[in-house]
């Protein structure tokens, strides 16, 4: 079966059941007068409602937190909380790396930390990123996994599953995986490419 193309008469059944890369949704969105801006699972969303509708859903009256009046801006101390509008922004990596040292970097456990600790202020991140730097250090840590990281996922299964065979065995995997219909996880038959 080949892969439908994306456009607005797709069925939802279709849309659901299929590998989109990124590009290809922002394309979508483009194309057919949608918000072009956020990660893989709002794009899908955002599709699904207009293919279900043949309408654009209407945005959060939350303001985007990469409007052009989210305007980043560095603590004057450590002890200031947060900020709402806050991003994993280029202006912050260089604030940790200041603090921390340039083996500093952004992880998905931090913004859920983030979100799920509301009021944080920089100080409590910045220990909280120091004990996750640990943490990743022990033998048998697995850090999470963003939902919208897909073939992350795929390949820690594939892994877990297949510690006697290559990263190259493991794309190749992938690859036919998500160029078949269905979902994009990983499953001992997927082997049978090999």
């Amino acid at each position: 079966m080949n892969k439908p193309k994306l456009n607005k008469n797709i069925s939802i059944n279709d849309f659901n059941n299929w590998y989109w890369y990124k590009k290809e949704l922002v394309e979508f969105c483009k194309q057919n007068k949608l918000k072009t801006t956020g990660r893989k699972p709002e794009l899908t969303t955002r599709i699904a409602y207009f293919l279900k509708t043949g309408h654009a859903p209407k945005e959060s009256n939350i303001k985007s937190l990469k409007t052009k009046n989210s305007i980043q801006v560095l603590p004057n101390s450590m002890n200031n909380p947060i900020p709402e509008n806050y991003t994993s922004s280029e202006l912050y990596r260089k604030y940790f790396k200041s603090i921390i040292g340039n083996h500093f970097h952004f992880t998905a456990y931090m913004m859920q930390y983030i979100k799920a600790t509301p009021g944080i202020t920089f100080k409590q991140y910045i220990n909280e990123w120091k004990k996750e730097h640990e943490r990743r250090k022990e033998k048998n840590y697995k850090p999470d996994i963003m939902k919208s990281c897909e073939y992350n996922q795929y390949i820690r299964n594939f892994f877990e599953k297949n510690k006697n065979l290559s990263l190259k065995d493991a794309i190749k995997c992938w690859k036919h995986k998500k160029s078949q219909p269905g979902k994009n996880k990983y499953s001992d038959t997927d082997l049978k490419i090999l």
